[in-house]
């Protein structure tokens, strides 16, 4: 039992590890292509919405929010604002999946 106990632990301290990781890559895909100049923590800045905003405009809709960076659907926070956007879509469309899933996911964690 101690065995299976000590791997319990390994195992579970891998997972938060790589939770972690993908956190932070989610973070520096934020920060290296510009998101953070825009969309800052907090309250907006009046017109273009802050991350805790689109966090809570997408909960719960993740799914919706990769097929936005992929191109492949509309905003659903300001819509008739979307040509702002249209440059870094640009940039997310470009992204592997794992990186448009780390970017979803440290916006969504807000």
């Amino acid at each position: 039992m101690k065995t299976s106990g000590a791997i319990l632990v390994i195992f579970l301290c891998l997972f938060f590890v790589s939770a972690l990781s993908a956190n932070e890559q989610g973070e520096e895909i934020f920060k290296s292509k510009g998101c953070i100049f825009c969309h800052k923590q907090g309250s907006s800045s009046g017109t273009i919405p802050s991350l805790s905003e689109l966090a809570k405009a997408y909960k719960g809709k993740k799914e919706q929010l990769i097929r936005y960076f992929k191109g492949e659907a509309d905003p659903i926070v300001d819509p008739e604002r979307a040509g702002t956007m249209k440059r870094q879509i640009e940039k997310t469309k470009a992204m592997s999946d794992s990186e448009r899933t780390a970017l979803t996911d440290f916006m969504l964690s807000h």
